[in-house]
């Protein structure tokens, strides 16, 4: 099998032969895309133009290398997952629920931050926003001041839309070493973002601005999942193609937990 960079090389030569949207077939084994081929033959399947192939290639490269932040962690010392739900998005709603009983099965404690009443109908509103930040932050570190982070061997911190900016601040601030999962992460969360960290967000987000986020993301190398026609909450409010989205973004959480 080659190397991400190996097939990255490949694509490039590639694309100055016959042009970044030429069409070749890639082979995926468990989610990943291994290879590409010009026929579409077993196991060439799948159908895509060179430079979406050479974004994803590089997404998953990104994603490989999150995944294997903490691969120099001690497999033997406990692990803690901190959630950090949304504003209305609480811990019980289905992006943290189903991420939380991810990491749950791998052996992690869960911890869910709560930041207590908080100032409403922020969006669009910079002054309330940073209100919510700065009361939301200081529960955070009131929550959380007592544990002694150095003890555990794993931590994974997930986090919902204003939980992303609190999250990848307090891991900035206090100089965590863990993974972070951001499901539709603010711009504001950018400021923060350290390595071992991947993203989600829908392309119908109205919190954020899709080429915002996707350029903010590339800058830190943050690999980011996107989700078409999707909103705040990952839904397009079609009950099947929405099953269907938290069914593929738990998929890759799940691979993301799992790497040591």
């Amino acid at each position: 099998m080659k190397t991400y960079e190996e097939l990255l090389s490949d694509i490039e030569d590639d694309m100055e032969l016959m042009g970044a949207l030429h069409i070749v077939y890639a082979m995926e084994e468990n989610g990943v895309l291994t290879g590409y081929d010009y026929l579409p033959e077993e196991p060439y399947t799948i159908s895509v133009t060179l430079k979406d192939l050479q974004e994803k290639i590089h997404q998953q490269m990104l994603y490989d290398k999150a995944s294997a932040y903490t691969y120099d962690s001690d497999k033997s010392a406990p692990k803690l997952a901190v959630i950090f739900p949304g504003i209305g998005y609480t811990a019980d709603k289905p992006l943290l629920y189903y991420a939380s009983r991810l990491a749950r099965h791998y052996g992690y404690q869960i911890l869910a931050v709560s930041y207590g009443t908080l100032p409403e109908n922020v969006k669009g509103d910079h002054a309330k926003m940073k209100q919510a930040f700065e009361l939301a932050y200081e529960q955070t570190e009131q929550a959380l001041q007592d544990i002694d982070w150095n003890s555990y061997g794993s931590i994974l911190f997930i986090s919902k839309s204003i939980g992303t900016v609190i999250a990848s601040a307090y891991t900035s601030r206090h100089n965590i070493k863990g993974k972070s999962i951001l499901f539709t992460p603010l711009t504001g969360t950018f400021s923060f973002a350290r390595p071992g960290s991947i993203a989600f967000h829908g392309t119908a987000d109205p919190w954020a601005e899709t080429d915002s986020i996707r350029t903010l993301a590339e800058q830190k190398e943050v690999p980011l999942f996107l989700t078409p026609n999707a909103n705040h909450s990952l839904e397009t409010g079609d009950v099947q193609a929405d099953l269907s989205i938290i069914k593929a973004t738990m998929e890759h959480v799940n691979r993301f937990i799992a790497t040591p």
